[in-house]
């Protein structure tokens, strides 16, 4: 079977981006068969066959319910096509209809949510992880002395300011972007409701 490889880069706040596109790959007849996040394998198909859904389970859920909740899916022609680490690639036919339900915007929510809580968790565990290993090279210049330290001392000055930038330039617009994408579906759903 002919098979296309694609690089793409899309952070958490870019699924809905990264949906349209498997999707349109989809209308041009490239199915998706795996990601490893940043490499997308597609086979040919016929154009159109499948609807592409990107989901994202609830943090509460275990293992064994997210599996059974899928399992659940596949009753109703939903298929799990691939898995990234938290995500899940979702297909259906599209003579099956759309994924999208009467109060999409309410389940759009949901997502954006789910993202922005995972989005919140990697920066807080990024900036205790940071907190510890200048704690850490701090107790060991009290150790050593002599050029060691000044290494130690010139790590810990450069190393605590970059990571703060570091995530602030990185963390911080996916973090925005989630956030808006919120605002405006809660405007969204307070219209309609």
């Amino acid at each position: 079977m002919e098979t296309k490889r694609y690089f793409r880069y899309f952070t958490i706040a870019d699924y809905e981006q990264e949906e349209k596109w498997i999707n349109n790959m989809s209308r041009c007849g490239w199915n998706l068969v795996r990601t490893n996040g940043l490499i997308y394998t597609f086979e040919k198909g016929n154009p159109g066959e499948y609807i592409y859904k990107i989901d994202l389970p609830r943090e509460s859920m275990t293992n064994v319910e997210a599996d059974a909740y899928y399992k659940f899916m596949e009753e109703f022609d939903i298929e799990v096509v691939t898995t990234h680490k938290m995500w899940r690639y979702l297909r259906k036919k599209s003579a099956d209809g759309p994924f999208d339900m009467p109060n999409n915007a309410m389940a759009q929510l949901s997502m954006v949510n789910r993202a922005y809580g995972v989005a919140t968790k990697l920066t807080n565990t990024l900036i205790v992880i940071f907190a510890l290993i200048i704690l850490l090279l701090t107790l060991v210049l009290n150790l050593v002395d002599g050029v060691a330290a000044a290494f130690i001392t010139g790590m810990v000055t450069s190393l605590g300011p970059s990571a703060l930038v570091a995530m602030a330039i990185i963390l911080v617009p996916i973090s925005r972007r989630l956030r808006i994408r919120m605002n405006e579906l809660m405007d969204e759903i307070q219209v309609k409701g």
